[in-house]
């Protein structure tokens, strides 16, 4: 489950995370921000931001 609060209806809540639907569940808007749990993060995302923290690491270094 991926919590969800919505700048459009006000309203906040819990609902089953969809990658590609990117709006709030009860009305739609694109004004949602959705807080997901490490395990709904799909594997790309997570492989993504690991090289962009190697590369910070490497940065650092110099």
């Amino acid at each position: 489950m991926a919590r969800f609060r919505c700048g459009a209806c006000g309203r906040k809540g819990e609902c089953e995370y969809d990658g590609d639907r990117h709006g709030c569940p009860l009305c739609g808007s694109a004004e949602v921000v959705f807080a997901l749990a490490i395990e709904e993060v799909p594997d790309e995302l997570l492989a993504a931001l690991s090289s962009l923290e190697t590369d910070d690491e490497e940065r650092d270094e110099d």
